[in-house]
């Protein structure tokens, strides 16, 4: 185990349970049972972003809306 695993593991979010695990499973030689663990992080990290990117989709219709005037932002 290296402190290079550790700092990629704080990096990438890992919560602390699951950082211990991947570090136990390194030190006996599970190398599929660590990618399994990478790959699920990194699933976990895709839908975060997926999940935060939605906001940003609405804004940028409403944007476009309003540049096209189809919103009636300042009408009245």
């Amino acid at each position: 185990m290296s402190a290079n695993t550790r700092e990629m593991l704080a990096a990438t979010g890992f919560p602390t349970a699951q950082a211990e695990r991947y570090l136990s499973l390194e030190e006996q030689g599970r190398r599929d049972d660590c990618l399994r663990l990478l790959r699920r992080r990194r699933c976990e990290l895709v839908d975060a972003l997926h999940e935060a990117q939605r906001p940003i989709d609405v804004i940028d219709w409403a944007i476009c809306d309003l540049e096209r005037g189809v919103l009636g932002c300042g009408r009245g």
